[in-house]
């Protein structure tokens, strides 16, 4: 029986190496702040290059935001398959996504006012750091993330 658990260990390292850019896992001591203020109730996973995936479940505003070092603007993956509050993995190394701000129907982080609209010329002012992701959304909230 240990050398099946050993076995079965060993073939999820090989996995989650193998797939590094697309395994996300959680990071249970990330805090998200939003315009300075610290969050609660958004989990937050990383992957190996410390990109950073947020996950809102409860209610009101449910949303996943995804921010890459690859793509200039975060947005909502399209396929994402996840073990609750341990582990997701996107369809790609770099998975298709919904960007912030669109006019689809991608779910947006709470803002300020809730019909505001975002401005055409969106910038995120992305920062991908080993500790530290910060952006800027559409509705021109602050978000940073610090990590472990």
């Amino acid at each position: 029986m240990k050398k099946l658990l050993v076995a079965a260990f060993l073939v999820i390292l090989a996995l989650i190496w193998f797939h590094r850019e697309r395994v996300f896992l959680r990071d249970p001591l990330a805090t998200v702040y939003r315009d300075g203020v610290a969050q609660s109730g958004i989990q937050v996973f990383i992957n190996g290059s410390n990109e950073v995936l947020m996950e809102k479940d409860g209610l009101p505003d449910p949303y996943r935001i995804l921010v890459e070092r690859s793509n200039p603007i975060p947005g909502t993956p399209t396929v994402l398959r996840c073990i609750r509050w341990m582990a997701c993995l996107t369809d790609a190394d770099q998975p298709t996504i919904i960007p912030l701000g669109s006019d689809s129907v991608a779910p947006q982080p709470p803002a300020r006012k809730r019909n505001s609209r975002p401005s055409p010329a969106y910038d995120p002012q992305i920062s991908i750091a080993s500790r530290e992701t910060s952006f800027t959304t559409p509705d021109h909230l602050h978000l940073r993330i610090t990590l472990r």
